[in-house]
């Protein structure tokens, strides 16, 4: 009986243990629903936050402080893609990023379970709705390839040059290397990340740079489209994996040491608490602290509908890098 009851006790506290591992979000007020796949850059000629979210034609949301009031003011792309791709007018996953004093916003266009699929890239001085001008398709797949063109990530590599990281099921996470312009690709697509477990559910890859090494993040599972009474198998929801190598193009490995491309990755943020299926990831360093904050979107469990993408919403935590790994801390 003793050694039941403390078994049993050892398991609770396990369980316990695992769901406190993940802090709750940073507590944000105003616009900060509705949000998928979000990108946060903080302007640096006045230190404004800028969130950039799948949907709304690039949705943009910006705030003075983190935690908000955030605001929607507008559009990367009003006037949609110039891409003659379905889903043109309503662009995925933007990725934005400062370079040479312009600001770079990555894009996908797609439709739901299709492989005719681009990634766009528009440009702005300043992030502001009206201030961009698209440019037009850098990278497509078509149905056959190994891959599908989106939810693209930008990163400059150890030699200076920028690579762009990109790739939803299939074969899952690839690269592709881009010349000076940003604009075109000068290699052939190679596979960074592969999860061998039908059907390969990885996406949203992100590259971040800290200290010696480059960390790929990325998204598994199932990411959207839930119902309070269907819910999938408990795990099978989105989270966020992780593995690092000491170049921008791999080979990433997990902390046990496996190959992502074998299936690696170490666990970085699960559901928990009233965080349901985080995932869509990205990182900026922010001027005011001083941390790397991680960005996510995740569906709240008590919205006003349980479970609904409609109140899906922006998470953000700062990273403790002391272990060498990324753990996630309350800011």
């Amino acid at each position: 009986m003793f050694t039941a009851l403390t078994a049993l006790i050892s398991c609770l506290t396990l369980i316990v243990g695992s769901l406190a591992a993940f802090p709750d979000p940073l507590a944000l007020s105003g616009d900060s629903f509705f949000v998928h796949d979000p990108s946060l850059v903080q302007r640096v000629s006045d230190g404004k936050y800028f969130v950039f979210t799948t949907h709304n034609k690039g949705g943009i949301i910006t705030a003075t402080n983190l935690a908000g009031p955030w605001t929607s003011v507008g559009s990367i792309l009003p006037n949609n893609s110039t891409i003659n791709l379905a889903g043109r007018d309503d662009i995925w996953a933007p990725d934005v990023s400062l370079h040479n004093g312009v600001y770079y916003a990555y894009y996908s266009v797609s439709t739901f379970g299709s492989q005719e699929s681009a990634i766009g890239l528009a440009t702005s001085p300043s992030m502001d709705p009206g201030t961009w001008t698209d440019l037009g398709q850098v990278f497509r797949s078509t149905t056959g390839d190994a891959y599908n063109a989106i939810d693209p990530n930008l990163v400059i590599d150890e030699g200076g040059s920028p690579v762009l990281t990109f790739g939803s099921f299939w074969s899952d996470i690839f690269q592709v290397d881009l010349g000076s312009n940003f604009q075109s690709t000068t290699s052939s697509p190679v596979q960074v990340s592969f999860n061998s477990t039908s059907p390969q559910p990885e996406e949203g890859s992100f590259v971040w740079k800290h200290g010696s090494f480059y960390y790929l993040f990325f998204s598994s599972g199932l990411c959207c489209g839930f119902s309070a009474s269907s819910l999938p198998p408990a795990g099978n929801e989105y989270k966020v994996f992780v593995g690092r190598s000491s170049s921008a193009h791999g080979p990433f490995l997990d902390a046990s040491g496996r190959d992502l491309r074998n299936t690696g990755g170490t666990l970085v943020l699960a559901s928990h608490g009233n965080v349901y299926a985080p995932g869509g990831q990205s990182i900026f360093t922010d001027s005011k602290s001083g941390k790397d904050i991680f960005v996510y979107h995740y569906i709240p469990v008590n919205s006003p509908v349980p479970y609904s993408d409609t109140y899906a919403s922006l998470g953000l935590n700062a990273i403790n890098w002391s272990s060498g790994w990324p753990v996630l801390t309350s800011i």
